[in-house]
């Protein structure tokens, strides 16, 4: 089962992404979050003032949950999270 124990999170503001780490067992699986997936997930609105690093943190545990989803799918050791994965959310 994959686990996210490291609560670090990097915010590319160019390429409009977040990237975070989660764990199955000793195996790192990196994920990455496009800023459209957290805007529908946090209720915003993109705006060059937009604190997308706090609307991460609000909506941590969605996102971990749709993590876990897209890699229970494809169990890769690379995943993109897009508005897709948060349709059920």
């Amino acid at each position: 089962m994959i686990g996210f124990p490291n609560q670090m999170r990097s915010f590319d503001k160019d390429a409009g992404t977040f990237r975070f780490s989660g764990y199955d067992g000793v195996m790192e699986v990196r994920f990455v979050l496009d800023t459209p997936a957290l805007d529908r997930l946090a209720g915003i609105s993109p705006a060059p003032e937009t604190d997308y690093p706090g609307a991460f943190d609000r909506c941590r545990q969605s996102i971990e949950t749709a993590a876990v989803r897209a890699y229970n799918r494809n169990r890769k050791t690379l995943i993109r999270l897009t508005v897709a994965d948060f349709a059920r959310t």
